[in-house]
């Protein structure tokens, strides 16, 4: 899986823009990465792999799977090495050593804070009946193109920011920032229009 703010980073490694790293790097509405006929990842080459400094989260933590319940408490489980993996396995340290080591904090909070706006978008469309996933497909031309335009962050922000007479940020982070504030307006002005998300019984918003 790739978020908006995994393919940013890796599109900067890479001297091209977001717009472009879709659409030769992803698949399934850019919500992957591509993998080529023997099974690899697209980056991966003999040397090593082409976007390690700004590899996505799951790669972060394999050989570790994270996830949370609904309470927000995380759990981690150990997947087998799989055959064609060269990475280093070992059994020493914790599993918070491990994290340290791999710089997973802010890609743990930017997934949080997408994943907030994403579940909220979600909820709307379903309201509105617009079908709101996406299902992974053989890699066909159709599968390539963003699932929404808010996962290319450059066209976005080249749109949103020409609308409030902005410049473009340039810094990596302060680009997700932004993103994540346009994203939230827009979510903002579909609940103007159609209410807000109706709470449950015990008063807390559904996602």
């Amino acid at each position: 899986m790739a978020g908006p703010h995994e393919v940013l980073g890796m599109s900067r490694l890479l001297g091209i823009s977001t717009t472009e790293f879709l659409a030769r790097y992803a698949d399934n509405g850019g919500t992957t990465l591509r993998f080529g006929a023997d099974g690899r990842c697209v980056f991966v080459t003999p040397a090593g792999c082409r976007v390690h400094s700004r590899r996505p989260l799951v790669c972060r933590l394999y050989p570790l799977g994270r996830a949370t319940d609904g309470a927000g408490d995380e759990r981690f489980a150990l997947f087998p090495k799989q055959d064609c993996c060269e990475a280093a396995f070992g059994t020493d340290g914790t599993i918070a050593d491990f994290l340290e080591s791999q710089g997973v904090e802010p890609y743990l909070e930017w997934s949080c804070r997408y994943g907030e706006l994403y579940r909220r978008m979600l909820g709307i469309l379903d309201r509105l009946d617009i079908q709101g996933k996406v299902e992974a497909g053989a890699g066909g031309e159709s599968d390539r193109a963003p699932i929404s335009p808010w996962q290319d962050i450059d066209a976005s922000l080249a749109e949103y920011c020409a609308v409030k007479g902005i410049a473009v940020p340039a810094g990596i982070e302060e680009s997700i920032d932004l993103h994540l504030e346009a994203m939230r307006e827009w979510l903002d002005g579909l609940e103007g229009r159609i209410g807000p998300v109706p709470g449950d019984r015990e008063g807390v918003r559904k996602p």
